[in-house]
């Protein structure tokens, strides 16, 4: 995780007017570690962290504090990847996924042989995601009911706890596309 998770969950809590023990409260983590964290003396969990985020209204990568996309993305011709269907001349262009609104969130995991996430909350109301795992098996559990997927595999859920298992014994990679634009 970025050494700089500490810090953005620091100033997301003050800004909105939050102390540590309300944010230990609204995330179900405990105030010590909240205060650790913070002060960048402990390095969170993805599930720590994502409890945090939740618990702020924000995202995972918002409190990991990349920089905003440039205002102006030029892409050249010669760079884009084109598939061409000789039978019907069909073209196929690959664009990059830059173009993503405040709504949309694209996250890619490596799991470990053997890791797993640990048991998320609910999403809220509204938020949808989809995994597509791009090498390895994943195992999803979602509400308690586990789905086997494998490379090129996907899966879209709604608000039910989630939790990413990697029962194999080689790194899994995944996509995690969230969309929050019905989020209430």
């Amino acid at each position: 995780m970025s050494d700089e998770i500490g810090p953005n969950i620091r100033r997301r809590r003050q800004s909105l007017g939050m102390s540590i023990d309300a944010l230990a409260k609204a995330s179900g983590v405990s105030g010590a570690m909240v205060s650790e964290v913070e002060r960048g003396m402990k390095n969170p969990t993805v599930k720590l962290a994502y409890q945090l985020a939740r618990a702020l209204g924000c995202t995972l990568t918002d409190l990991l504090g990349e920089p905003p996309a440039p205002q102006v993305l030029i892409h050249r011709a010669k760079d884009l990847r084109t598939f061409v269907d000789p039978a019907s001349g069909v073209e196929r262009l690959g664009l990059r996924a830059d173009m993503l609104s405040r709504h949309l969130e694209i996250a890619r995991y490596v799991l470990p042989p053997g890791q797993e996430t640990g048991e998320m909350a609910p999403n809220r109301p509204g938020l949808v995601e989809m995994i597509l795992v791009l090498e390895g098996q994943l195992t999803v559990v979602l509400a308690g009911e586990s789905y086997q997927l494998e490379t090129g595999d996907s899966v879209t859920y709604g608000v039910q706890t989630t939790n990413y298992v990697n029962r194999s014994e080689s790194a899994c990679s995944f996509l995690l596309l969230s969309d929050s634009s019905q989020v209430r």
